[in-house]
């Protein structure tokens, strides 16, 4: 702090080169477009088929080959005229809050008393929800950490979404309806819940297949979404080349391809973004958390951005691991990603407290997660730079006295400096001895229960009879239908 100044903390931030030139993402539009007008994407879903006939499209079979001129006046008219670019995005130089996002796709979890990785049944779920809920203030948007497995298939995303409802303010985010016979209920508890959904994902499948059940869900609700968004997940070396520039071009050829014919056949608008993954041949597996991962991410981010005709962002936000337990290798992976990422200007972080990609919730490994993105938060804000030579001078004069622990400028100084964790061990052996050696696993066992004790959440009367009638109603329209 200078003389009659104020405290200034100078945030930490890492800048990174962009891994593509130019001539090699023009050489990736370049493939994109001969994939497109020389193979073509399947179409075999029968009413998005008639309708694509209906506006021109011509089929090879079941295959839309689509004309180069058509492919680039739709990216020109995405790009808004605008090349792609090769900058980086520019971030303010504040420090933001970071925040972690759940994942909903778990149907497995870790039992922190047995050490144990068991099903999901509607018990653990409630029980895993309340913990998320409880933890709500620590930076971590509540959602529902998983899907129940112990009723039929059909019902379980239903049960997922009332257990939101009766567990979370508002139910959270809206759940993924997964199958077209789960969505009309899902779609009527998010009305219910004051979030109607209006926009649902297309899932392209890898390599160059435009069909399911997400499709099937957009082409039976589409006058009531504002948006529709198409993405796909091809794995370089399985579903798609296993070099990562043409991995990346077969992605922007089946997502811009399937853009470009969802955009033309229905009513709502049309956005989409670009992405491959690696694949380990010998675990048969998408290698999440790996360094691979982080370079496919930050590969993705680069030429979606191009193909987009914007910068591209620096940062990387998602923490997967393979990990199956709590322990070194998800430690590792977790907070090298959230670190670099948040170096890089990343705010948002997903999958807290997830294994196994999206297999596994863990209560041990959100808890852990927490820790993590509130000690990158505190490395991110950086030092004040600052000095006052008359102040220090002072202290200095007093110091020499009683040394500086008991300055009133040390005593405020060191409740802005230091960040205090809740659960990483900050003591020298001695006085951890003293306090019985608690591990890391044992406080984070006892910090479940006591979040778990004193959770209370009831949503409105009116909320809850309407979710449960609802869900009823699933369950014997459901039975019905199977």
């Amino acid at each position: 702090m200078g003389k009659g100044g104020s405290l200034r903390a100078r945030a930490l931030k890492l800048t990174r080169q962009p891994l593509f030139q130019p001539s090699e993402l023009e050489a990736i539009e370049e493939a994109a477009l001969r994939i497109l007008e020389e193979v073509g994407v399947e179409v075999s879903h029968p009413e998005l088929a008639a309708r694509a006939a209906s506006e021109g499209f011509e089929f090879s079979q079941t295959r839309i080959r689509l004309a180069r001129r058509k492919v680039a006046e739709f990216l020109a008219e995405a790009r808004g005229g605008a090349r792609g670019q090769q900058s980086s995005a520019t971030s303010d130089d504040g420090c933001r809050d970071l925040v972690a996002y759940i994942s909903p796709y778990p149907q497995s979890v870790h039992d922190p008393e047995t050490d144990e990785i068991v099903p999901f049944t509607a018990a653990r779920l409630a029980e895993a929800t309340k913990l998320v809920g409880a933890v709500a203030d620590r930076g971590i948007v509540p959602q529902v950490p998983g899907c129940p497995v112990d009723v039929p298939a059909p019902l379980q995303v239903i049960l997922q979404y009332r257990i939101a409802a009766e567990n979370l303010p508002g139910g959270g985010p809206p759940v993924d309806p997964k199958a077209l016979a789960s969505m009309p209920y899902i779609m009527e508890m998010a009305e219910v819940l004051g979030r109607p959904i209006r926009s649902l994902p297309v899932y392209v499948f890898s390599p160059l297949t435009l069909a399911g059940e997400s499709l099937s869900g957009v082409m039976a609700y589409e006058s009531g979404l504002d948006a529709v968004g198409v993405s796909s997940m091809p794995a370089a070396g399985s579903t798609a080349p296993v070099r990562p520039s043409e991995a990346l071009a077969l992605a922007a050829a089946e997502v811009i391809g399937s853009a470009l014919i969802l955009r033309e056949c229905i009513e709502p608008p049309v956005h989409w973004g670009i992405g491959a993954y690696p694949f380990d041949m010998r675990g048969m597996a998408m290698s999440f958390g790996s360094p691979e991962a982080l370079l496919f991410e930050m590969a993705s981010c680069e030429v979606d951005a191009y193909f987009h005709g914007h910068p591209w962002h620096p940062a990387v936000g998602n923490i997967h691991t393979l990990a199956k337990l709590p322990g070194p290798q998800a430690a590792a992976e977790k907070a090298t990603l959230m670190t670099l990422g948040a170096l890089w200007g990343a705010t948002e972080f997903h999958c807290a407290g997830v294994l196994s990609l999206d297999e596994i919730f863990s209560p041990v490994q959100l808890l852990a997660d927490l820790e993590v993105k509130d000690h990158v938060q505190r490395l991110v804000r950086g030092l004040e730079t600052g000095c006052d030579a008359d102040a220090l001078v002072a202290d200095v004069r007093e110091g020499l006295e009683g040394g500086f622990m008991g300055i009133e400028r040390t005593l405020d100084r060191y409740r802005e400096l230091y960040w205090h964790p809740q659960l990483f061990e900050r003591r020298f052996l001695g006085p951890w001895r003293s306090a019985s050696s608690p591990s890391f696993g044992q406080l984070a066992r006892e910090m479940c229960r006591e979040l778990l004790g004193r959770y209370c959440y009831e949503p409105p009367a009116g909320i809850r009879s309407e979710i449960e009638r609802i869900y009823r109603r699933a369950e014997r329209g459901l039975a019905a239908a199977t």
